[in-house]
């Protein structure tokens, strides 16, 4: 009576170290088309500048990102700017001016910006055989957007998401990042489209974020700069002072 069992544990185990492998695959086919671990490693910063829509309205946005995993984006309108930050040290941090204050992070929201904040996606990462990531295969599904190939990615041992690849060129085209924040599980859904070379780099250049089947925003990028000189302490929270408010760099 065991032996069938044993057999079954045994293909069970085979066929997950072969998805795992096939991950693995798409993994290094996905960074080949992303432009090759030459190119992707020679991108060590990027300035983007657009506009993003979502509840505030249009505003227009920079961001600032620099290897391994420094972070800084800004939107602003005509009365009003607000900055998110990290330099992969001390915990994130958000300024606004209009309320002239400037506050840390924390929680499920500090844990998602520094996900966020990663210069690779999880697949280049797992690709590289960053020991912070790993992959599974979810096999071939079928999507509002034609049949896709998906991926399990686990970051930090916890943060998991799906990645979907386009089977036609092997990018990213979707993200589901899943959330357990107090009260329930939230899915982010980022999709991606408007793909262009950054120094040989493909990266998309309009994004479109939906939590649980909502869409909250928008984002075109306008302007992709590769490995530009980054303002001093851009990544840092800025001062506060209780008379004169924030001071913004």
């Amino acid at each position: 009576m065991l032996y069938p069992l044993r057999c079954l544990l045994l293909a069970c185990l085979l066929a997950c170290g072969v998805r795992a492998d096939f991950a693995l695959d798409l993994a290094r086919i996905h960074t080949e088309a992303t432009g090759g671990r030459a190119r992707l490693e020679a991108l060590r910063s990027i300035k983007a500048s657009g506009v993003t829509r979502g509840e505030l309205g249009e505003m227009a946005f920079v961001l600032w990102a620099a290897r391994p995993n420094r972070l800084c984006v800004e939107v602003s309108s005509a009365k009003r700017t607000i900055r998110q930050g990290w330099d992969g040290r001390a915990a994130p941090w958000t300024s606004d001016t209009l309320t002239r204050t400037v506050r840390v992070m924390a929680g499920d929201g500090a844990e998602a910006f520094q996900l966020e904040a990663e210069f690779d996606n999880p697949v280049i990462a797992a690709a590289g055989k960053s020991r912070r990531v790993s992959l599974d295969y979810a096999g071939a599904v079928a999507t509002e957007d034609g049949e896709l190939l998906k991926l399990v990615a686990t970051q930090n041992f916890t943060a998991t998401s799906f990645v979907y690849l386009d089977p036609a060129t092997y990018l990213i085209v979707r993200r589901d990042v899943v959330r357990r924040p107090p009260g329930g599980e939230v899915v982010v859904r980022t999709d991606y489209s408007d793909f262009r070379p950054v120094e040989g780099v493909i990266l998309p250049h309009r994004l479109v974020v939906s939590q649980n089947g909502k869409r909250l925003r928008e984002t075109v990028i306008e302007r992709m700069e590769a490995n530009v000189d980054l303002p001093a302490g851009i990544f840092s929270a800025p001062p506060a002072d209780k008379d004169q408010g924030v001071f913004l760099k």
